[in-house]
């Protein structure tokens, strides 16, 4: 029996070829391969000295390296392939819309043109194709598309779409050579023949089959559009009408007829909605008043090919729609609970957080907000989504760290009948259909598995859907707005979280610091809870405050209110005392600071002492409890060397329960510094106590 053996590159390229041969070979001869990417030089060398009857080389590329490895001999006998794309991969290359712009990626530029041409002989020059490498210049952001064969790793960034036709295969021509190298019977060979061409056969009857599919379709959708509810237009960048539907032609009083191929101009007589439809305005939506009513506008751009869709609706229908849509998402409990006026804190940090997603509210950038435990992330997405031009679409939120990783899946993008065991009849509509025209939370984003994240990033990238078991793409609008108590990047890193998907989360970012960064907010927190839980009238003791500014609170704001609950359910008197405070070592060393204080705890306790008494130690008239206060806040932080910032002071005001917020604590430096006892200073100095100053603090120690 005869015996071939091949020589591919990579071993992805001989199995494909060794395949292919295979196949038109059937048995009639021994068929080796062998590829040079990580194979042993004595092993490759071996395998050419006893090649048998044919030396077969995938590419002229291998033919020069193992030339200049020396493997080959000037005179061996041997056939280099001639290759070209495979027919079974190009349906999906069919299916791109005429004028795109594609690129063909290939390790060589030499081997993307030959490609190319393949392309093109076999009738795909409907697209605008552009041979590229990875040496070339980066292509302009009008090259969206890419094609590979094989070659998956050497596209270059910023595509949205990925087509990989797979490895070329041994052209006809390289199949007929073959059987003659190998001396194989012409009748042989006519099989081969026949073979080969079937396969075209099969690639043109998908065709047509894509073709009449076409057809029915089209026609299928000319007649949902003109029942739509909405008009529609569709038109391209020289103002030619491709669209036109009856409800369109009924509000630009329009006689019915085809308007397709008619001037823009030609059936838009109003000047205003004419200049909005021809981009001469930066608006994306508009109101027009026209003869037959008022017009609410609003139009895209496709991208490709520069057609525009505008659609056109009675304001009044839209604002009916618009009030049963806002009925329907408050029944379903799709609404966002709070806005930016219940997050409740003066903290600079958290004044910082709130600025930031204040700022972000209006753009309809994805964003990804970073913290603790309890620190109150969902709030933010909600009071975000409030303050947006979304607030009147639904809020949906959901935790997908309480959710196994099938779960997730079909919740986020629903599932057909019959997609698993147990699926609905009918089916069901994932979160991402519910949330269409609004927002979605995905909180502990960092939960989800590496096949969920892909999803997601096409969803972000694309704004399509594809339900679970089905084949039906959806477009949808939904913003969204992500959630991990996780260093998302350190977990990249590592290899588990998709790098891709976290920067294209982070468009925007945004930290909500811990409540142990702003203790200061505690008492404010504190007025808040007691109000949510009818509870307004009843008196904290400051030691108890005291004793929740002194704790870390790894639960954070949620566990603050948790405790607060709990005392409020187990209180004795008509306030909040401190032997309220949850037992069992919560507040251990806080509950007796009046027992056995530290030193430093001694130090605010004789503070705190000398605010609420409104020790007489201080002389001067000028100044009140709070002047005092402060003074003595300034020379213990003094004494220990720290930096006397309005921050620091207000933290320690906070401890003692005394609200005071780093705003009114610099009027009391300024009001202090006039009347000579503080001085302050830019930079590291801060504020410190003048010798007036310190000898009104001595007086007060002695």
């Amino acid at each position: 029996m005869k015996r071939l053996t091949l020589v591919a590159g990579t071993q992805s390229t001989a199995s494909v070829l060794g395949s292919q041969l295979g196949e038109y070979l059937e048995g009639r001869a021994v068929i080796s391969t062998l590829w040079i990417d990580g194979s042993d030089p004595e092993t490759i060398a071996r395998g050419i000295n006893g090649a048998g009857d044919l030396l077969l080389l995938s590419s002229g590329l291998v033919c020069d390296e193992l030339t200049a490895a020396g493997f080959l001999d000037p005179g061996v006998d041997l056939l280099v392939a001639r290759r070209t794309v495979d027919c079974d991969g190009l349906d999906r290359i069919v299916a791109l819309p005429p004028g795109a712009r594609v690129l063909f990626v290939n390790d060589r530029l030499e081997t993307a043109r030959e490609c190319v041409e393949s392309l093109v002989t076999l009738g795909l020059d409907a697209v605008s194709w552009l041979p590229w490498w990875p040496g070339a210049e980066v292509p302009s952001a009008d090259y969206r598309v890419a094609v590979v064969a094989g070659e998956s790793g050497l596209v270059p960034p910023g595509m949205t779409e990925v087509i990989d036709i797979g490895v070329r295969v041994l052209e006809y021509g390289t199949l007929a050579e073959i059987y003659a190298r190998l001396g194989l019977p012409p009748a042989e060979i006519g099989t081969f023949s026949r073979r080969y061409l079937a396969k075209i056969a099969s690639l043109a009857r998908r065709l047509a089959r894509s073709t009449e599919e076409a057809r029915r379709l089209s026609g299928h959708l000319a007649s949902v559009i003109d029942n739509l509810r909405h008009g529609i237009l569709v038109y391209d960048a020289v103002g030619r009408v491709s669209v036109c539907n009856e409800e369109a032609r009924s509000l630009l009083n329009l006689r019915p007829g085809d308007y397709s191929n008619a001037a823009l101009a030609g059936i838009v007589r109003n000047r205003e909605l004419l200049d909005f439809l021809e981009c001469r305005c930066g608006e994306e939506t508009g109101v027009f008043k026209l003869p037959e009513g008022v017009v609410m506008a609003r139009r895209f751009d496709l991208g490709e090919g520069g057609h525009t869709v505008a659609t056109l609706r009675d304001e009044r229908d839209a604002a009916a729609e618009a009030s049963r849509l806002t009925r329907e998402y408050r029944r379903r409990g799709h609404v966002a609970k709070w806005g930016m006026d219940d997050i409740v804190g003066e903290s600079e940090a958290l004044r910082r957080a709130k600025r930031i997603a204040a700022r972000l509210a209006p753009t309809d950038l994805s964003i990804l907000i970073n913290g603790e435990s309890g620190t109150g992330k969902e709030l933010f997405a909600s009071a975000i989504h409030a303050a947006s031009a979304r607030a009147a679409g639904p809020f949906l939120a959901v935790d997908l760290g309480a959710l196994s990783d099938d779960l997730i899946e079909s919740e986020l993008f629903g599932y057909e009948e019959g997609a698993f065991t147990g699926a609905k009849k009918g089916g069901k509509a994932g979160l991402f259909e519910q949330a269409d025209g609004g927002t979605l939370f995905l909180d502990e984003i960092g939960n989800i598995s590496q096949k969920v994240q892909k999803r997601l990033l096409r969803v972000l990238q694309e704004k399509e859907i594809m339900r679970v078991g089905g084949s039906d793409i959806k477009r949808v609008d939904v913003r969204v707005i992500a959630a991990s108590n996780e260093d998302l990047l350190d977990r990249a890193s590592r290899g588990e979280f998709r790098e891709d998907l976290y920067f294209r989360l982070k468009m925007g970012w945004l930290r909500i610091p811990p409540l142990r960064e702003r203790v200061e907010d505690i008492a404010l927190l504190v007025d808040r809870f007691l109000a949510l839980e009818g509870a307004r009238d009843v008196r904290v003791d400051p030691t108890v405050l005291r004793a929740l500014a002194a704790r870390d609170w790894p639960g954070n704001v949620r566990e603050l209110r948790n405790a607060l609950t709990y005392m409020l359910a187990v209180r004795e008197g008509e306030g909040i005392s401190p032997g309220d405070l949850p037992e069992g070592g919560y507040f251990a060393e806080t509950a007796a600071l009046s027992v056995r204080a530290s030193p430093r705890e001694a130090v605010y306790t004789a503070f705190s002492e000398a605010t609420v008494l409104e020790s007489a130690s201080f002389s001067s008239p000028a100044l009140d409890a709070e002047d005092r206060f402060i003074l003595k806040a300034v020379a213990e932080l003094e004494a220990e060397g720290r930096h006397a910032g309005r921050e620091a002071v207000s933290a320690i005001c906070f401890a003692r329960g005394l609200t005071l917020g780093p705003g009114s604590v610099r009027s009391r430096f300024d009001r202090l510094s006039t009347l000579g006892y503080l001085v302050s200073s830019r930079g590291r100095g801060g504020t410190r106590l003048t010798a007036d100053g310190r000898r009104l603090f001595l007086n007060t120690r002695t």
